[in-house]
Parts: C-alpha cells; structure tokens; sequence
C-alpha cells in the first residue's frame, strides 16, 4: 500500500510578512502505518493567524522546524486504518496539516459524529476549536456577556468574530462591529445584525466609537490588539467592563517585538478587567457550546459564509489573506 501526499512545508523562516519563497511543496509517499495510526484524506483545513506565529523561532505557538509540513487543523475521513478505535470511513478532526493526506496516531485525532444538516466540514468552521468555541468561550465563559451590554467585536468579519457578533445579538447585546472596508461594514450590519460599523481604514475609529457607544464599552473581543485595542481601552464603560484578548493578529509579523497597550491604566481607573484565554483551557464547556451552536446552525439563525481556496498547493496564498483582508467569513482550503 502506498499513498502519494502532497504537502506545503516551511523552506525558510519568513522576514516579516512571508511570501510564496518562504514554502516549498512536494510529493512524498506513504508506505507503511503503524499500529494505533490512520491515514485521512484531508477534506477541510481551517485557515487560522496562529498558523503564522508557527512559521518563526519565537512566538505563541510551538515554531514548526524548516522542512516540516505546516500545521493546520481540519477535517478528514479515514482511508487506511491500523487502529482499533477508528474505521476506515469515519470523518476525524485534529491537526491535519498542509497536505492530501493525514498520517496521525488514532489518539491525535476526534472522531466526528454525522448530525443531520451539519456537514463534517463544520469541525473546520462553526464548531471548530480555532473558531465557533473559540467564539463562544471567549464571549461567554471569559467575557461573562450579559443582556444589555455594549460588546465591541474586532477583526469582525472574520470566522470568530462573525460568531461572536452573532451570539452576543442572541443574549441581547448592543453590537459593533470594527472591520476593514465598507464591503465588510455592511456585512457585520446587514447579513450578521451589527448595531453598528466601524471601518477602521477609512474612519477614526476613537471618535466613531464615543458616537456608537456614548456611554462607554462594556465587552470588547479583541481579535487584532495594536492601536485598535487602546482606542476601545480609551472608551470603556466606568464600571466593570471585560476586555477579553482572543489574538492580536496585528502584532504576528514581529513577535520578538510585540506592542502592547499603552492606554492599559484605563483598566485601574475604570475598575475593568482584561484576560485573555486559551480555549483549550475550557474543554468542559465545549458540549455546551456545541449545543448551543448547532442547535443555531439547524435553524438558520446562526450563519458564517465560507471563502473556499481549492488545491493544496494554494495553502500559501489562502494565508496571506488572512493579513490582506481579502476574505470574508470563515476561510478554508479544500486540498
């Protein structure tokens, strides 16, 4: 048995924004698995910002060495089996990597149950770890959202936060949305129920703010750090507002130098709370959240529109636009 996989791995450490020379692609085979170890063909890869902070020595993910593969979480559906716990047939979630196909122990991977009207793929949007839960534990579980708050949502438009501009409509939230461009804009107000817009390329996002949220912000999802998150520090609420850090995704093409907030006594004078979190760290609230999220897929009240990038060896290009703001929603790559 032999299988030919296609994969993207790391040429060379990137200096800056990378470019199409930092990667390398090739066919390798697989020849044998070992015992406890599957091969998936890959269905579905979740195009995610800490795939960046993967590409350097230092960062705040394990760095991937030259040569390797590129991390990615997916879904995909087992074609060889050397397990006891895992058939061929059956669809599988976990890291499977810039490639055709997963070589992975049997223990790295979730077994993924079929529901009616989801698809697979979902694991790789909605009810992904890097997306829906990430989502609902940052708003819920770390930024404790309550009926009537004012909930500022950054990089909005992309897959966590077009979730998270949703789920805090459903708990009665007042909403804005901070993305870039008026194609984005309308999007957070139109198709996902934004109260309000605020594009940062073309407006002073500090001034947009005090007329959006007079009274100051009591939640804020912060997805992009930098200038943006001492604007929204400049605007919160008098008492008890959570600023909760999912990513800075401003700050990923220089690690070694990251700038942090420098309106961060805001917090004191404001008796407010910033945390950021790992979502892994809420593992026992994902049933919940599951729930709750696919019980919204079902009956439609819950949407995330998908910009599918087809062919592996596109998996460079799809990252870039993760930095380029060329993709709306949740971003895919279909190996």
């Amino acid at each position: 048995m032999t299988i030919q996989n296609r994969r993207v791995f790391i040429k060379q450490r990137p200096d800056g924004m990378p470019t199409i020379n930092d990667f390398g692609v090739e066919d390798v085979n697989i020849d044998a698995i070992p015992a406890d170890h599957i091969v998936a063909k890959v269905d579905t890869l979740s195009m995610d910002a800490w795939i960046r902070t993967t590409l350097n020595d230092e960062g705040m993910h394990e760095a991937g060495e030259i040569g390797t593969t590129i991390r990615a979480l997916g879904v995909g559906q087992i074609v060889e089996s050397n397990s006891d716990n895992l058939a061929v047939g059956d669809w599988v979630y976990g890291l499977m990597s810039a490639q055709t196909f997963a070589l992975l122990p049997d223990s790295a991977v979730t077994r993924i149950v079929p529901e009616e009207g989801i698809a697979p793929s979902a694991f790789a949007g909605p009810l992904g770890i890097t997306t829906g839960l990430t989502a609902w534990v940052g708003l819920v579980a770390v930024g404790e959202v309550q009926e009537n708050d004012v909930v500022v949502v950054s990089g909005a438009a992309g897959a966590v936060g077009s979730i998270v501009v949703q789920l805090a409509k459903m708990r009665g939230a007042r909403v804005i949305g901070i993305a870039g461009g008026p194609a984005k804009c309308q999007y957070l107000t139109d198709e996902l129920g934004a109260d309000f817009a605020i594009d940062y390329k073309n407006s002073d996002v500090g001034e947009q703010l005090k007329q959006a949220a007079p009274d100051g912000v009591n939640v804020f999802f912060d997805n992009v750090g930098g200038e943006i998150l001492d604007h929204v520090l400049d605007n919160l609420a008098a008492a008890e507002a959570r600023v909760v850090i999912c990513g800075a995704i401003s700050q990923y093409q220089n690690l070694a130098d990251v700038r942090g907030p420098k309106l961060y006594l805001r917090l004191a004078e404001r008796n407010a709370m910033m945390k950021g979190f790992v979502v892994s760290h809420h593992a026992a609230k994902y049933p919940e959240a599951m729930r709750e999220i696919s019980d919204l897929m079902r009956s439609g009240d819950l949407v995330l529109p998908e910009h599918v990038v087809e062919g592996i060896d596109n998996f460079p290009e799809a990252l870039f636009m993760l930095f380029n703001g060329k993709h709306l929603g949740n971003l895919v790559v279909r190996p």
